[in-house]
């Protein structure tokens, strides 16, 4: 067991002696295995920001619950305590009658205001509580049963509920998702291509050692070992690359990004990748390396025959 993973070592440092003898090669494919791999992870980076962005109460849809008009005061401070302590709610404020006046009157900006008010007598608008539900209830389907719910409660005239937003942004959010995993595929088929071809070329140019490897009877598992290592190898530092670029790109928006999240009442909105997410990018570039040298190795290795 022990010279077995010897002789694996030993062709793992001679693997990254050959990519240290020939390092323009080298660094040029390693380059084009990053870009190919960022791509797609600057988009999961910035469908997770958005994410983040939408768990914020700008990004949660309100609720707006509309008393009866004849609902005296106790009993509209009664029907506020019960919806406050409804485990989806977040946040509730009671608007009376007097505050949403004044709110229509600023916003409205009319110089008929006390025209219109002395025409209709008096406050024509009701009570009303606007509600923020928890993050958990923030979905279409939790929203629909929210409001089931608190229509049932004595009192309660109508509830506005608007998800046009919210469903506006989760619709943008999965086509940009879909994007992302259609682009994902197509780029890790171009990476597996262009660590095919780079192992091909090696192949080629290593015929002769191949055919005295075979002729003093190497097994095709020996001969293929050095160019799973070399693909693995090509992978792995060009999965180390794209995290150093994610590291760099972070670095230029972080600004900007903080300026933005000052305005949600965030510190950042730069999703920052966890330590799980890093080795799974290392893993998926050395899984890809190795499959597309696996799959050169088998396409092209059997021509090569003894003379």
């Amino acid at each position: 067991m022990t010279s077995y993973f010897i002789r694996h070592l030993q062709v793992f440092f001679a693997t990254l002696g050959d990519m240290a003898r020939s390092p323009a090669a080298t660094v040029n494919t390693v380059l084009i295995i990053a870009i190919s791999m960022l791509l797609p992870c600057l988009l999961y980076v910035f469908v997770k920001s958005s994410e983040s962005l939408s768990e914020t109460w700008q990004g949660r849809p309100q609720i707006s619950v509309f008393l009866q008009k004849d609902v005296d005061d106790s009993a509209a401070q009664l029907i506020f305590q019960e919806i406050q302590l409804h485990p989806d709610i977040e946040l509730a404020e009671f608007v009376s009658p007097e505050q949403a006046l004044e709110e229509f009157r600023l916003l409205s900006n009319s110089a008929t205001y006390e025209q219109e008010l002395a025409f209709l007598g008096s406050n024509p608008l009701p009570p009303s509580i606007v509600l923020m539900p928890n993050k958990a209830a923030a979905r279409s389907a939790p929203l629909e049963a929210l409001k089931n719910q608190l229509s049932k409660i004595e009192g309660i005239e109508t509830i506005r509920l608007d998800l046009a937003w919210t469903e506006r942004f989760s619709a943008i959010l999965a086509v940009i998702t879909r994007a992302g995993t259609l682009l994902s595929i197509l780029l890790g088929l171009a990476l597996v291509l262009i660590v095919g071809n780079t192992i091909k070329l090696l192949i080629h140019n290593r015929r002769d050692e191949i055919e005295i490897s075979k002729l003093v009877g190497g097994t095709n598992s020996f001969v293929r070992r050095p160019f799973l290592y070399y693909g693995s190898a090509l992978g792995f530092l060009g999965a180390c690359t794209t995290l150093l670029l994610l590291l760099v790109t972070s670095g230029l928006i972080e600004d900007p990004l903080s300026t933005l999240a000052s305005m949600y009442q965030q510190q950042s909105l730069l999703h920052k990748l966890t330590v799980q997410e890093a080795v799974f990018i290392l893993l998926t570039g050395t899984l890809l390396g190795w499959l597309a040298a696996r799959w050169s190795v088998a396409l092209h290795l059997w021509r090569i025959r003894p003379q």
